[in-house]
């Protein structure tokens, strides 16, 4: 019979790189804090452990929904940070493109005059008046009216 090849996976990949990283933590601070080397070291030799009991099972299902729910996770914290500093990649923009501003972030002057928002659907940034308080806001993308204070 054909054996079913045996690899590391997204999510033995990302222990291994974690177990290198701690690793290598551990090396730089060996000259300063003795007993953090040890806790690091052990930590490092434990991810290597899980990493080689994880390529040589037999339950090959159980790691493959290992690997899928670690994924969600990821896929989940990569989404937040695009939300997060990228707003405008996350949402699909359908409108024709405006004209650029001459610059990216807002000066000083503006964000003492406006709150700037992240629509909650599409991410898109959104600017209100400061000092107006409570306010419902319709997003100029995707048209999701939420409401928020200024």
């Amino acid at each position: 019979m054909f054996q079913q090849q045996r690899r590391i996976d997204e999510l033995n990949r990302t222990m291994l790189i974690a177990a290198l990283v701690l690793s290598l933590v551990g090396m730089i601070v060996s000259n300063t804090v003795g007993w953090l080397r040890i806790v690091l070291s052990l930590l490092s030799g434990a991810l290597l452990v899980l990493i080689v009991i994880r390529m040589t099972s037999k339950n090959f299902n159980k790691r493959n929904q290992e690997n899928m729910k670690y994924l969600v996770y990821e896929t989940a914290v990569k989404n937040w940070f695009r939300r997060v500093f990228h707003p405008k990649s996350a949402g699909a923009n359908t409108r024709a493109p405006r004209a650029k501003r001459a610059h990216k972030n807002p000066t000083w002057a503006e964000l003492k005059q406006y709150k700037y928002l992240i629509c909650p659907q599409c991410a898109q940034k959104l600017r209100v008046p400061r000092g107006k308080g409570r306010l419902r806001v319709t997003c100029t993308n995707c048209g999701n009216v939420f409401e928020t204070r200024s």
